[in-house]
């Protein structure tokens, strides 16, 4: 281990001595080194500069310890804003993306999509049973939880009858009832969903979704279909949609509390400069379009890129139009090398002057942006400054927030954010690029507050627009506040006790549990452990046994299951070790039991008592079923007095019965009570 070296390890007194000691062979001619000798005044007075000088060297600033984080690989995490579903009542005009809501205590939200005018609306939920309908409008309608595709017992198909309009899309919002237990790891680009849907558009075919945020219905969110151009209606004049599940998966059944289609996202936040950036050709008159509510009353600040820079201009003309603010700009001079050429500021008239700043040409300059405590999204902070080129020319430029300004270079075009502050740190031209002085040469571009952590609400908070239209929102989550250092040091520590590489065998398991999109309840590496042969073999090689978070009294892994795990190892394993995933295996048993037992005794919670301790868990893979563990679980029941007699027996040769009376399993199953048969003695 490294052992950490003390800076600050001598006092003043021990800094005065060891100076005073050198004094004879540095200058035999110095005879006095009394406190009244000038040069042993001099000479304290280096001794105290020197301790205070080691003192600071010896303490770890956050700067330090942030940089330390990012040596190690970790960055902290950035301050984010809590999101929520919103849906209007019908009839209500429709709304643009940025249109803002107050909710509770006035935390401001805004809306992060457009609210269309014309909405479709579900009339009619069906469940479709052997060629039967059942009308389940009502559970959609209150909340109840159903199970679409398990409905009554019986597989069943969802039908969806909707009211709708001339549209190229079809927006379905579906709220997901989360199974309790182990949550489904985050899901990445490899890991296909979880079952297989299908997606039918009665008399117009089947679909892909065009966006599945419900990832096949795993958790909450919307599914966004494609329409034909001319989508005839069906039965009651409505047009219908059919759902149907063709693999169900190993794990959980699809639980539904609810079936939308006016929901839509927003999220705690208040913007008081939005940046929007456009491609347009080198030609005037051309049109683009801001798709938002706040842009139609904000003071607009227009850039034109041209061969030699950015320039502001003023010929542009605003429209205001159903879809937002339609921008009408002379942008023949525009540089024609494709990328980006047209910048467009849309700011907050209640506070242009404080997003404008002089700037004054000085090195480290600093800005104080006055926001009265509220967080600002970093992520989403950018200036447009004057910036002296390499011509001498002073022309506006993009600046961007970095950390610290001491690893950037004398042309960057950044600056820091203190929060604690609320300033803006430029560089010194050594270390960040210094703004050229001037009026309103700082612009702030982009600027969005939140109160991050503070934004997470329950639903039904009662949010409002602001003409006082009801809107009901889903509980806003997901808001964070910035990860402090000691945070950050914390969750350093929890990664370096876990690995992404397999070593051991509990490497083994613990990654297959992490297998991204799954829902893993437990698993077992074995070791030399040959799954063909049910036995231990001296090979480089390692079996994993898999249990899936399903429901059922045996869930079993199946092949879509089994590969997902194998892609997440094969990442993971350790090279020319060959790696194996299997489902794990059950031996039945049957428990017979003779009690002794009082007038409380009721043999169905006995049941139920033994029942929940046989349940799959990742435990029980390979254990034993021990007989003084059944009976110690059956003396805990209520009412039960006494054990009179025990037996276990198994039903397959999976199992076999021990001299102690124990059953024994291989390495890759696990006991399952078949058959519980019980008789109770009253004394």
């Amino acid at each position: 281990m490294l052992v950490p070296r003390r800076l600050d390890d001598q006092t003043y007194a021990e800094i005065v001595e060891e100076a005073e000691a050198r004094l004879p062979w540095l200058c035999p001619a110095w005879t006095d080194h009394n406190a009244h000798d000038p040069g042993i005044t001099v000479l304290e007075l280096m001794a105290w500069y020197k301790e205070l000088q080691q003192y600071h060297m010896d303490q770890i600033t956050p700067a330090i310890r942030r940089k330390l984080l990012e040596l190690a690989g970790l960055c902290l995490r950035p301050e984010r804003a809590a999101v929520c579903a919103l849906s209007v009542p019908e009839g209500t005009p429709g709304r643009l993306a940025g249109e803002r809501l107050s909710g509770p205590q006035n935390l401001p939200f805004e809306l992060l999509e457009p609210i269309p005018r014309c909405r479709p609306r579900l009339k009619r939920v069906l469940a479709e049973l052997d060629g039967e309908r059942v009308d389940i409008t009502g559970l959609c309608a209150d909340g109840t939880s159903f199970q679409p595709f398990v409905f009554g017992g019986r597989e069943s198909s969802l039908l969806l009858g909707l009211f709708v309009p001339a549209a190229e899309t079809l927006r379905l919002w579906f709220q997901v009832e989360q199974p309790l237990g182990v949550a489904r790891n985050p899901r990445d680009g490899a890991t296909p969903p979880p079952r297989t849907l299908v997606w039918e558009l009665l008399n117009g075919g089947e679909v892909q979704p065009l966006e599945d945020e419900t990832w096949s219905l795993s958790w909450s969110g919307a599914v966004t279909l494609p329409l034909p151009r001319n989508w005839p209606a069906g039965e009651e004049g409505l047009c219908w949609v059919r759902l149907r599940q063709i693999q169900p998966g190993c794990e959980e059944q699809v639980r539904l509390s609810g079936v939308y289609t006016g929901r839509y996202w927003a999220a705690q936040q208040e913007s008081r400069a939005r940046r929007y950036g456009f491609t347009v050709l080198p030609a005037p008159n051309q049109q683009v379009l801001l798709v938002n509510a706040q842009a139609r009353q904000a003071e607009l600040a227009v850039f034109l890129r041209t061969p030699e820079g950015w320039e502001q201009t003023v010929g542009y003309r605003p429209q205001p139009v159903e879809e937002g603010l339609r921008l009408t700009v002379d942008a023949a001079g525009a540089a024609a090398d494709g990328a980006e050429n047209l910048l467009v500021a849309a700011l907050d008239p209640l506070y242009t002057r404080e997003l404008l700043f002089d700037g004054t040409g000085l090195p480290g300059q600093q800005v104080f942006l006055n926001l009265g405590g509220q967080t600002v999204l970093t992520q989403r902070l950018s200036l447009l400054c004057q910036t002296v080129g390499e011509d001498g020319t002073a022309r506006p430029a993009v600046w961007r927030a970095v950390d610290d300004l001491s690893v950037c270079g004398p042309r960057d075009r950044v600056f820091c954010y203190d929060p604690q502050r609320e300033t803006l740190t430029f560089g010194d031209g050594n270390h960040g690029a210094v703004p050229a002085s001037g009026f309103g040469s700082i612009l702030v571009m982009e600027l969005i507050l939140s109160q991050c952590g503070g934004g997470n609400i329950p639903g039904g908070a009662g949010l409002t627009f602001r003409d006082g239209t009801p809107a009901y929102n889903t509980a806003a989550c997901g808001g964070r506040n910035r990860e402090s250092t000691a945070e950050g040091r914390g969750r350093l520590l929890a990664q370096l006790g876990r690995t992404e590489k397999c070593l051991s065998a509990e490497d083994y398991a613990q990654c297959a549990k992490k297998t991204p999109g799954l829902r893993v309840a437990g698993a077992k590496a074995l070791a030399g452990f040959d799954s063909r042969w049910r036995q231990s073999r001296r090979s480089a090689s390692v079996t994993v046994t898999v249990l899936p978070a399903g429901e059922g009294r045996r869930p079993t892994a199946d092949r879509r299951f089994l590969q997902a795990v194998e892609r997440h190892l094969e990442r993971c394993r350790t090279i020319c070790i060959r790696t194996e995933v299997v489902p794990v295996r059950y031996a039945p048993f049957t428990l017979s039991v003779q009690l002794l037992s009082g007038a409380d005794a009721e043999e169905e919670a006995i049941r139920r008592a033994v029942e929940e301790a046989f349940a799959p868990r990742e435990e029980a893979i390979g254990a034993p079923v021990c007989r003084d563990e059944c009976i110690a679980l059956l003396q805990r029941c209520p009412g039960v007095l006494q054990v009179r007699r025990l037996e276990l027996r198994g039903l397959d040769q999976n199992s076999y019965e021990t001299a102690a009376g124990d059953l024994q399993v291989p390495p890759d199953v696990i006991g399952s009570l078949e058959r519980m048969e019980i008789q109770l003695l009253r004394p």
